[in-house]
Protein backbone atom coordinates (compact mmCIF):
# COMPACT_ATOMS: atom_id res chain seq x y z
CA UNK A 1 0.00 0.00 0.00
CA UNK A 2 1.55 3.31 -0.92
CA UNK A 3 1.67 6.27 1.79
CA UNK A 4 3.74 9.35 2.22
CA UNK A 5 5.31 10.83 4.70
CA UNK A 6 5.36 14.73 5.14
CA UNK A 7 8.17 16.55 7.82
CA UNK A 8 11.19 18.85 7.89
CA UNK A 9 13.46 16.68 9.19
CA UNK A 10 14.70 12.85 9.38
CA UNK A 11 17.31 12.18 12.31
CA UNK A 12 18.67 8.68 13.17
CA UNK A 13 18.57 7.64 16.97
CA UNK A 14 21.25 8.64 19.18
CA UNK A 15 24.63 6.54 18.40
CA UNK A 16 23.12 4.76 14.98
CA UNK A 17 23.85 5.49 11.67
CA UNK A 18 20.73 6.42 9.40
CA UNK A 19 19.94 3.61 6.48
CA UNK A 20 17.61 4.78 3.54
CA UNK A 21 15.92 1.52 2.36
CA UNK A 22 17.09 -1.88 1.58
CA UNK A 23 19.23 -3.58 -1.08
CA UNK A 24 17.38 -3.33 -4.79
CA UNK A 25 15.53 -0.49 -3.39
CA UNK A 26 14.62 2.36 -6.29
CA UNK A 27 14.20 5.93 -4.88
CA UNK A 28 13.00 8.32 -7.80
CA UNK A 29 13.75 12.29 -7.41
CA UNK A 30 10.76 13.60 -9.82
CA UNK A 31 11.17 15.82 -12.51
CA UNK A 32 11.92 19.76 -11.05
CA UNK A 33 13.13 18.34 -7.80
CA UNK A 34 16.49 19.70 -6.57
CA UNK A 35 18.98 17.74 -3.54
CA UNK A 36 21.13 20.69 -2.46
CA UNK A 37 24.33 19.03 -0.67
CA UNK A 38 26.32 20.82 2.21
CA UNK A 39 27.85 18.19 3.70
CA UNK A 40 30.04 15.17 2.20
CA UNK A 41 28.60 13.01 -0.72
CA UNK A 42 30.24 9.47 -1.07
CA UNK A 43 29.90 6.26 -3.55
CA UNK A 44 28.17 8.79 -6.46
CA UNK A 45 30.34 7.46 -8.80
CA UNK A 46 33.37 9.00 -10.34
CA UNK A 47 35.63 12.68 -9.77
CA UNK A 48 37.45 12.18 -13.06
CA UNK A 49 40.37 10.54 -11.28
CA UNK A 50 42.95 9.42 -11.58
CA UNK A 51 44.43 12.53 -12.78
CA UNK A 52 47.38 14.72 -13.32
CA UNK A 53 49.81 17.02 -15.38
CA UNK A 54 53.35 17.13 -15.37
CA UNK A 55 56.02 19.76 -16.68
CA UNK A 56 59.61 19.88 -18.11
CA UNK A 57 61.63 21.89 -15.36
CA UNK A 58 64.35 22.97 -17.51
CA UNK A 59 65.38 23.00 -20.90
CA UNK A 60 66.73 19.77 -22.18
CA UNK A 61 68.75 18.82 -25.20
CA UNK A 62 67.85 16.42 -27.39
CA UNK A 63 70.07 14.34 -29.54
CA UNK A 64 70.40 14.50 -32.89
CA UNK A 65 68.89 11.94 -35.01
CA UNK A 66 67.53 9.55 -32.25
CA UNK A 67 64.04 9.39 -31.24
CA UNK A 68 64.12 9.85 -26.69
CA UNK A 69 61.64 9.87 -24.38
CA UNK A 70 61.09 13.54 -22.86
CA UNK A 71 62.17 13.44 -19.11
CA UNK A 72 59.57 15.12 -17.83
CA UNK A 73 60.33 15.38 -14.17
CA UNK A 74 58.02 18.22 -12.29
CA UNK A 75 54.34 17.90 -11.41
CA UNK A 76 51.62 20.55 -11.27
CA UNK A 77 49.41 18.02 -9.42
CA UNK A 78 49.09 13.86 -9.54
CA UNK A 79 45.81 13.22 -7.55
CA UNK A 80 46.79 9.41 -7.18
CA UNK A 81 50.50 9.04 -7.39
CA UNK A 82 50.06 7.64 -11.39
CA UNK A 83 52.94 9.69 -13.21
CA UNK A 84 56.66 8.74 -12.58
CA UNK A 85 58.38 11.81 -12.62
CA UNK A 86 62.22 10.59 -11.27
CA UNK A 87 62.96 7.65 -13.48
CA UNK A 88 60.64 5.93 -15.96
CA UNK A 89 58.84 9.38 -16.77
CA UNK A 90 55.52 7.92 -17.84
CA UNK A 91 51.91 7.38 -16.90
CA UNK A 92 50.61 4.11 -15.76
CA UNK A 93 46.69 2.97 -15.35
CA UNK A 94 46.67 2.02 -11.86
CA UNK A 95 44.42 -1.38 -11.33
CA UNK A 96 40.87 -0.60 -11.12
CA UNK A 97 40.98 2.50 -13.13
CA UNK A 98 40.52 1.23 -16.63
CA UNK A 99 38.27 3.39 -19.26
CA UNK A 100 38.56 6.61 -21.17
CA UNK A 101 41.22 8.98 -20.43
CA UNK A 102 41.91 13.00 -22.04
CA UNK A 103 45.45 12.89 -22.99
CA UNK A 104 47.01 15.96 -23.52
CA UNK A 105 50.42 17.16 -24.06
CA UNK A 106 52.34 20.54 -25.67
CA UNK A 107 56.23 21.47 -26.46
CA UNK A 108 58.12 22.96 -28.24
CA UNK A 109 61.24 21.91 -30.51
CA UNK A 110 64.20 24.01 -31.37
CA UNK A 111 67.06 23.96 -33.89
CA UNK A 112 70.50 25.94 -32.90
CA UNK A 113 70.16 28.15 -36.06
CA UNK A 114 68.40 29.47 -38.74
CA UNK A 115 68.22 27.26 -41.45
CA UNK A 116 69.16 24.23 -40.15
CA UNK A 117 66.14 22.68 -38.82
CA UNK A 118 65.02 20.12 -41.15
CA UNK A 119 62.49 18.58 -39.69
CA UNK A 120 61.07 17.17 -35.83
CA UNK A 121 58.49 15.25 -34.39
CA UNK A 122 56.73 14.22 -31.57
CA UNK A 123 55.56 10.64 -30.80
CA UNK A 124 53.31 9.77 -28.06
CA UNK A 125 53.72 5.92 -27.19
CA UNK A 126 51.36 3.47 -25.34
CA UNK A 127 53.07 0.64 -23.85
CA UNK A 128 55.95 1.34 -26.22
CA UNK A 129 54.95 1.72 -29.16
CA UNK A 130 53.21 4.99 -30.95
CA UNK A 131 49.62 6.10 -31.03
CA UNK A 132 50.47 9.53 -32.83
CA UNK A 133 52.96 11.14 -34.83
CA UNK A 134 53.16 14.79 -35.58
CA UNK A 135 56.04 16.19 -37.46
CA UNK A 136 57.56 19.76 -39.00
CA UNK A 137 59.37 19.42 -41.64
CA UNK A 138 61.33 23.18 -42.60
CA UNK A 139 63.15 21.88 -45.67
CA UNK A 140 65.03 24.29 -47.42
CA UNK A 141 62.63 26.73 -44.79
CA UNK A 142 63.68 29.02 -42.15
CA UNK A 143 61.65 27.18 -39.41
CA UNK A 144 63.53 26.88 -35.82
CA UNK A 145 60.79 26.37 -32.74
CA UNK A 146 57.50 24.41 -33.88
CA UNK A 147 55.28 23.71 -31.30
CA UNK A 148 53.07 20.05 -31.00
CA UNK A 149 49.95 19.68 -29.27
CA UNK A 150 47.82 17.32 -29.40
CA UNK A 151 44.52 16.21 -27.43
CA UNK A 152 42.75 12.90 -27.51
CA UNK A 153 40.75 10.26 -25.96
CA UNK A 154 42.23 6.91 -25.63
CA UNK A 155 40.31 3.50 -23.81
CA UNK A 156 43.21 2.58 -21.30
CA UNK A 157 43.55 -0.66 -19.31
CA UNK A 158 45.14 -1.36 -15.98
CA UNK A 159 48.88 -0.95 -16.12
CA UNK A 160 48.85 0.33 -19.54
CA UNK A 161 51.21 3.15 -19.81
CA UNK A 162 51.65 6.37 -22.34
CA UNK A 163 55.04 8.51 -22.94
CA UNK A 164 56.06 11.62 -24.67
CA UNK A 165 59.14 11.14 -27.25
CA UNK A 166 60.73 13.49 -29.60
CA UNK A 167 63.45 13.62 -32.91
CA UNK A 168 65.56 16.07 -34.41
CA UNK A 169 67.47 16.22 -37.78
CA UNK A 170 69.69 18.98 -38.62
CA UNK A 171 71.72 20.11 -41.33
CA UNK A 172 74.69 20.41 -38.53
CA UNK A 173 74.10 17.04 -37.00
CA UNK A 174 73.73 19.32 -33.36
CA UNK A 175 71.17 18.17 -30.75
CA UNK A 176 68.09 19.96 -30.76
CA UNK A 177 66.59 21.15 -27.48
CA UNK A 178 62.89 20.35 -26.19
CA UNK A 179 61.81 23.63 -24.14
CA UNK A 180 61.04 23.64 -20.68
CA UNK A 181 61.33 25.50 -17.22
CA UNK A 182 60.16 29.56 -18.09
CA UNK A 183 59.32 30.28 -13.73
CA UNK A 184 57.03 29.12 -11.64
CA UNK A 185 53.97 30.35 -13.62
CA UNK A 186 55.28 29.25 -17.09
CA UNK A 187 54.84 25.89 -18.76
CA UNK A 188 56.60 25.10 -22.21
CA UNK A 189 56.36 21.25 -22.63
CA UNK A 190 53.06 20.02 -20.12
CA UNK A 191 52.13 16.32 -20.55
CA UNK A 192 48.54 15.44 -18.74
CA UNK A 193 45.62 13.14 -18.38
CA UNK A 194 42.71 12.77 -16.62
CA UNK A 195 40.10 9.65 -15.90
CA UNK A 196 36.25 10.66 -18.09
CA UNK A 197 32.87 10.00 -16.76
CA UNK A 198 29.80 9.63 -18.07
CA UNK A 199 30.63 7.85 -21.35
Amino acid sequence: MASEIKANKISPATGVAFTLGDSGDTFTVPSGATIVNSGTATGFGSDMTPAFQAYLTANWALPFDVTTKIPIDGEDFDADGIYDSSTNYRFTVPAGEGGKYMIYYLTRIESDANGSHIYSWVELRKNGSAVTYDTFNFSNNYGRQPRYSATLVFDLAAADYLELWAYINDNNSNPGEVSGGGGANMRKTVFGAYKMIGI
